[in-house]
């Protein structure tokens, strides 16, 4: 307990400079004399730590003092800090301790980064989603949930969720499906409703494979070649590697690639709207025209 208060002392003081005595004990819940016989004790360990009477005394630490370099680097400690922060995207509450950290490691601004997965304008409902997958997860809890499938069908299910997964840009809870008497992984943002049952369980019915997306059918690929508008440049190099794209003179990117033959390629040309020349093969250029001539009669009608 002692050794808990005396590292609790010390980040108080790497946190706020000089404090007075009587504010170390509230801080500490203890006597005013048990914080100057930690003061003495640390001092005796080799900490530079000193107390000044009169009006504007108080205990101090010498100034610039941090914990031994050789402990952490400062590299180390940035990927610390960063990990913590990245705490937040699962609703953690981090902020105490990253103030804590900061004045161990003497970095005053702790928040460089902010890490944040949940969609734009859409921060307080994931947020409420994810704080009751973490109730259902740390609770071992049911869920009785609605899933969209890629199919578009929804339907209604209770599931006993393992763990969530980021992966690929996007979240996945891998949990057991009463429905279908086996393991499945869950995109998140196609769950449409979920509740949190009672009903909790310690034992799963069958042993958890590991958690790995079934693999799909191999699709047949081709090479396009395709002329972007300069205002497509950003989706562009956002999308392509930049070993991929060639700048004409006039501004707009020429773009040489490899995409699967589905229907996924005909939908993401189509999302380029006229920023986007479908060069070679000729063949796609008269498949995409055909689905914007069956949208542009869909709308006209």
């Amino acid at each position: 307990m002692k050794n808990d208060r005396l590292f609790q002392l010390l980040y108080l003081l790497l946190e706020n400079g000089a404090m007075t005595a009587p504010a170390l004990s509230r801080a500490l819940e203890v006597s005013v004399r048990t914080v100057y016989r930690d003061v003495e004790a640390l001092s005796m360990a080799g900490v530079p730590v000193y107390a000044t009477q009169g009006k504007n005394g108080g205990v101090s630490l010498l100034p610039n003092y941090a914990f031994d370099k050789a402990l952490l680097s400062d590299e180390e400690q940035n990927q610390i800090l960063y990990a913590i922060q990245s705490l937040r995207a699962a609703e953690q509450p981090v902020e105490a301790l990253l103030d804590k950290l900061g004045g161990v490691f003497q970095k005053r601004d702790a928040n460089w980064i902010e890490v944040d997965f949940s969609r734009w304008g859409l921060s307080k409902t994931d947020g409420v989603k994810f704080e009751r997958l973490k109730s259902a997860l740390i609770g071992r809890r049911a869920l009785e949930i609605v899933y969209c499938s890629s199919s578009g069908e929804t339907r209604r299910r209770v599931i006993l969720p393992l763990k969530l997964i980021f992966k690929d840009k996007s979240w996945y809870l891998h949990a057991y499906c009463r429905k279908a008497e086996d393991y499945r992984l869950f995109k998140v943002n196609r769950i449409v409703e979920m509740t949190l049952l009672d009903e909790r369980f310690d034992e799963l019915p069958d042993e958890i494979p590991p958690v790995e997306a079934p693999p799909p059918a191999a699709p047949a690929f081709q090479a396009m070649r395709l002329r972007f508008s300069p205002g497509a440049a950003f989706r562009v190099y956002d999308e392509f590697d930049a070993s991929m794209i060639a700048k004409e003179p006039d501004g707009s990117l020429l773009v040489s690639a490899v995409f699967p033959q589905d229907g996924w390629v005909v939908s993401y040309l189509l999302s380029f709207g006229a920023d986007v020349t479908i060069l070679e093969p000729e063949a796609m250029r008269g498949i995409v025209a055909g689905y914007a001539k069956a949208i542009w009669e869909h709308h006209a009608k």
